[in-house]
């Protein structure tokens, strides 16, 4: 596994955060909004979350099918319905080739995520008791997330690793070059800025957090910005975006 101080070299290659569980993003020097799709490899299952957008797809899916046959891939997780989570959908679909390749996203995602033109069966997160049980046994979890930014928001939770993967929520903004892939001590301005911008409300927020409060959670690998990696870490981002103010453009 790599260490904190992951420098440009490393960053083109996959990068395992977790035993089996990989970082495959693209690192995009042209905006301060970095990209953070997840494969999670299970025995010969695989399954990727948010896998990213059309302008990425290159990088991405290089990464992606060093470490796995795109057969492997069982599942796709799409934690909300954006285009940067979303648009490159139909590429990894043909490529992955398998009829029965299931996609998963909560229903209020579902009515925009149909306009990427996905040919593959849903699997909708809250019509399946929120959980996802891999061949092996090994379960998913989802969070509903609700307007952390919008209303068909889920994070999985890995029961295996203890990992959150959190979409938006502890993503940041920030210059290409500060960048990091695991959070520093300056991290908490950098998340402030884009928590305060994009979600809408406190009670919002608040309403999500108290549930995290209750989990067992050893990292938080966000779909923006950088990953937060223990667990004593976890509880302090937890209270500091209890304690930021949202709604910023309301202001």
């Amino acid at each position: 596994m790599v260490n904190d101080s992951s420098n440009l070299r490393e960053l083109n290659e996959p990068i395992e955060i977790h035993d089996g569980i990989y970082w495959v993003g693209f690192h995009d020097e042209k905006t301060k909004l970095q990209c953070n799709p997840y494969l999670i490899i299970d025995g010969e299952e695989a399954i990727l979350i948010d896998p990213g957008s059309v302008p990425h797809f290159p990088v991405v899916a290089r990464k992606i099918f060093s470490l796995v046959k795109p057969e492997q891939i069982s599942h796709i997780i799409l934690q909300h319905e954006d285009p940067d989570i979303c648009g490159a959908i139909p590429l990894y679909i043909d490529m992955i080739g398998r009829p029965d390749l299931k996609v998963i996203c909560a229903r209020p995602a579902y009515y925009f995520i149909i306009h990427y033109d996905i040919k593959s069966p849903y699997y909708l997160s809250d019509a399946n008791n929120n959980l996802l049980t891999l061949k092996s046994g090994r379960i998913l979890r989802f969070v509903d997330a609700p307007y952390l930014h919008t209303p068909g928001v889920i994070m999985t939770y890995d029961e295996k690793s203890k990992i959150l993967f959190s979409s938006d929520v502890f993503g940041s903004l920030e210059e290409p070059a500060e960048w990091r892939l695991f959070a520093d001590e300056n991290y908490p301005s950098r998340l402030s800025e884009l928590m305060e911008s994009y979600m809408p409300s406190k009670e919002a927020v608040l309403y999500t957090l108290k549930k995290l409060d209750r989990m067992s959670i050893e990292m938080i690998a966000s779909q923006h910005g950088s990953i937060i990696k223990s667990e004593p870490e976890v509880k302090k981002y937890i209270e500091i975006c209890k304690n930021l103010n949202y709604g910023l453009y309301l202001k």
